[in-house]
């Protein structure tokens, strides 16, 4: 709800802009910006899955990501944090796949909801 509140701020300050001549007010429309779009913290997040499966995620501070899975590299691309979450574009892929990284109950420990609407618990070192 929160985010809902925040684009319709945002369309309201876009519509409220004036004239052409006028431009909006930049600095309104950064605040409002900067409380919708996630700040994701580069480091490495790891889970387990129901069969025993390892899975890592390791997003670099330079933009880029690598998935390992049971010890083998199974994915790699770009991440970057936008209005839909953070989002990931693997390389060869067809669009990015968003999710939505929440501190977890635990002290070190991340909930990752993916587009699918499935949480799983990742411990986090960044």
């Amino acid at each position: 709800m929160k985010k809902l509140i925040a684009v319709a701020a945002l369309a309201s300050l876009a519509a409220c802009g004036g004239g052409a001549d006028e431009p909006a007010e930049d600095a309104s429309l950064d605040e409002a910006a900067a409380e919708v779009i996630p700040s994701t913290s580069a480091g490495t997040y790891t889970s387990t899955t129901e069969d025993g499966t390892e899975v890592s995620v390791a997003l670099n501070a330079d933009g880029t990501y690598a998935v390992m899975q049971g010890g083998e590299q199974v994915e790699t691309g770009t991440w970057e944090d936008n209005i839909r979450g953070t989002c990931l574009t693997a390389e060869g892929g067809d669009g990015e796949d968003c999710w939505n990284i929440q501190p977890g109950a635990e002290d070190g420990m991340m909930d990752v909801t993916d587009s699918t609407g499935q949480t799983m618990s990742y411990s986090f070192e960044g």
